[in-house]
Formats: C-alpha cells, structure tokens, sequence
C-alpha cells in the first residue's frame, strides 16, 4: 500500500512503531506516521470532549496528529480504537515522538554555548569590574 499524506505536513512529520500495536481487522497494527501538533488540535479535543480527563484530551489530540497507523483506514481510525486499544506503552512511544519531533523543529537557540567566547569586545568599565578588590 502506498502512503500519501497531505503535502502540507512534509518536513513536519516522524514515523515510529509501537510495541504492542493497535488491533484492527485481525492485525495488530504498530508502524505510525505522526504530524506536528498545531493550535487547533487541543481545541478540537476539548471541544469533542468537555468537562473530560486530561489523558482523553491527550488521547484526541494524538489522534488528530496520527497522519497513518499501520494499515488501519483513515475512517476507522477513530479516538474510541485509540482509547481502547493504546496500551499505556504504546502512548509513551506516541508521546515521546511527539516530543522529538517538536525538539526537531524547534529553532536553535540564540544563546551563546557555554565556554565560548563571545565576539562583542568588553568595555573599560567591564575589564575593571571583574577585577577582585583586594
């Protein structure tokens, strides 16, 4: 079978495996391809299902992220297959590659790695303040 995802998540994704899978149609379905978050996603969850737990709305939000699992069609792929099927496992592996891909995407950071040396020359003033009164 070959996959096609939606061309706007290119670069935006990372595909994983879950250990135990989730069963569907007789097969236990473990190969995922999981997009960025986006704003929309938690709202959605919380809209789908207000006043529920915190671990439901994680379960929405990862569902709307799953792009693909396994062989499962995008139909049946729903948030109650997720709910009954992910063991606790399972959504740790989800989890973690949600938090690798948005550590992947992130910008680098602006601050200047420790030990190096800094191109701005010091003023006067701040050679003489590190100088120890003795």
């Amino acid at each position: 079978m070959s996959e096609q995802i939606d061309k706007r998540w290119d670069g935006l994704t990372i595909v994983g495996a879950l250990g135990t899978g989730v069963y569907y149609a007789g097969i236990r379905h473990k190969s995922f391809t999981l997009r960025v978050p986006v704003a929309g996603d938690l709202v959605s969850a919380q809209e789908q299902y207000p006043n529920s737990p915190f671990q439901l709305h994680t379960i929405a939000v990862y569902h709307r992220q799953l792009l693909s699992l396994g062989d499962i069609p995008a139909e049946a792929l729903t948030v109650d297959l997720l709910r009954e099927g992910l063991t606790e496992t399972d959504l740790a592996i989800i989890a973690d590659a949600d938090a690798e891909l948005e550590k992947k995407l992130a910008p680098p950071s602006a601050a200047t790695p420790t030990g190096a040396e800094s191109n701005m020359p010091l003023s006067d003033k701040a050679i003489d303040s590190t100088k120890s009164a003795e």
